[in-house]
């Protein structure tokens, strides 16, 4: 049986056999499909795709913690770390360096 999932953020719909979990993604129980939504259905026998989707909702979640930071802040917390990095690097660059040194 497959489901119908809803990424709240693009409005995507997809179809899948596989439970998706993630706080992006929602199971739609209406069967209905607006002409403005994108409808993608996920293949059973391609398991990575649900991976993926996995995969970039944790990418997404990520990014949203870098909006709660500044990039003085972040540099503090590697001066603090003592790790050395470039003070010209972009605040994702920073943010990445910052979360490896964890």
């Amino acid at each position: 049986m497959k489901r119908k999932y809803k990424h709240i953020k693009t409005g995507a719909i997809i179809y899948s056999p596989f439970k998706i979990v993630g706080k992006n993604w929602v199971e739609v129980t209406e069967n209905e499909v607006t002409e403005n939504e994108v409808v993608e259905t996920v293949d059973e026998k391609a398991p990575e795709t649900v991976e993926e989707n996995e995969q970039e909702t944790a990418q997404e979640e990520k990014d949203d913690n870098i909006d709660g930071i500044t990039k003085k802040e972040i540099m503090q917390e590697l001066d603090a770390m003592g790790i050395k990095y470039n003070p010209r690097a972009t605040k994702k660059e920073l943010y990445d360096l910052m979360m490896q040194g964890r």
